[in-house]
């Protein structure tokens, strides 16, 4: 009997071993009836970058191949992401309230499919129609971190950019793959918005099967934040949308990387590292391993955020 009772406690005790090792859906807070919706994100280790022959398979193109490398494990401590990129509605509260002036162009592609600074582009008219529930796009990294400082002062909590560590952690949510979700061209567009065929179909001059796939996503621009299935860990779009912000310098790799969580404040800091891929790319750039830059006062329409913040 006794026997009996040491196994089944030690059986119990795998099981919530195993169970704490899965990623779980955290309760969500919201610090006033306006803010983003937040997700508490467990803290934990992984390992971060771009598995051996994760790009060869992908197809990723030999200049865009060795940033997310050499592999390294992070240790990530508990804190808060946003459920979803910052919205236009989300971001229109910050521009009453503190009277900010954004900055009159963005770059933004054209029917010709040449990229400009689009004078009288802007948050609001980014070249392409958008709903309060859009992502907002056109917003540079001092202006994404300015809407942070003002929710910060409204609301007593520490609200900032996450990190990069910390944002491709809860882009994984428990995977080690390119994506917490299966991606064949069959199925990645129920997952994820980007560059696809509806895309092909509103930029009718470039119906390229290589760049597009062979699968519509029915957004070919921004979608709507929650239009596609949440991660494991309950966060919308963090592949596909709009490329998010991060706090870190930019680094063309991860040599010399930190262990932990903490944002990387060498390299060229007049850049910062986007992450996530957005609407108008190619399906190999929506991979929780990839990363990119763009200069700190960049605003682009494919240009968003969301917010993380301290427990």
């Amino acid at each position: 009997m006794m026997g009996l009772r040491v196994l089944v406690f030690v059986l119990s005790l795998t099981a919530a071993a195993a169970a704490w090792a899965q990623p779980r859906s955290s309760s969500t807070v919201r610090d006033c009836p306006d803010c983003p919706e937040m997700v508490l994100i467990p803290g934990g280790t992984f390992v971060m970058g771009a598995a051996p022959g994760e790009e060869d398979r992908e197809g990723v193109p030999p200049q865009s191949r060795g940033r997310s490398q050499p592999q390294h494990q992070v240790v990530v401590r508990p804190f808060l992401l946003g459920r979803f990129e910052v919205t236009r509605d989300d971001f229109a509260q910050y521009i009453k309230a503190t009277r900010h002036v954004m900055d009159g162009a963005c770059w933004t592609e054209g029917n010709d499919g040449k990229r400009r600074d689009y004078k009288g582009f802007s948050w609001q008219q980014p070249g392409f129609p958008q709903t309060g529930r859009d992502p907002v796009v056109c917003v540079n990294w001092f202006e994404a971190r300015g809407y942070a400082g003002w929710l910060s002062q409204r609301t007593g909590k520490r609200y900032r950019l996450p990190s990069e560590a910390e944002w491709e952690y809860a882009a994984r949510a428990g995977s080690t793959g390119p994506r917490p979700f299966t991606a064949d061209a069959a199925s990645f567009c129920k997952h994820a918005n980007v560059g696809d065929l509806a895309l092909a179909e509103a930029y009718k001059h470039r119906k390229d099967a290589a760049r597009y796939g062979i699968c519509s996503d029915g957004y070919p621009f921004t979608s709507p934040v929650g239009a596609f299935p949440p991660n494991p860990f309950g966060l919308y779009d963090m592949l596909g949308n709009a490329w998010e912000w991060t706090e870190d310098c930019w680094n063309p790799t991860y040599d010399g990387a930190p262990p932990d969580d903490k944002p990387r404040y060498s390299g060229e800091c007049d850049k910062r590292v986007v992450r996530g891929g957005g609407w108008f790319n190619e399906p190999w750039r929506a991979r929780s391993a990839f990363r990119f830059r763009d200069s700190n006062g960049h605003n682009g329409n494919m240009l968003g955020f969301r917010l993380a913040r301290d427990p």
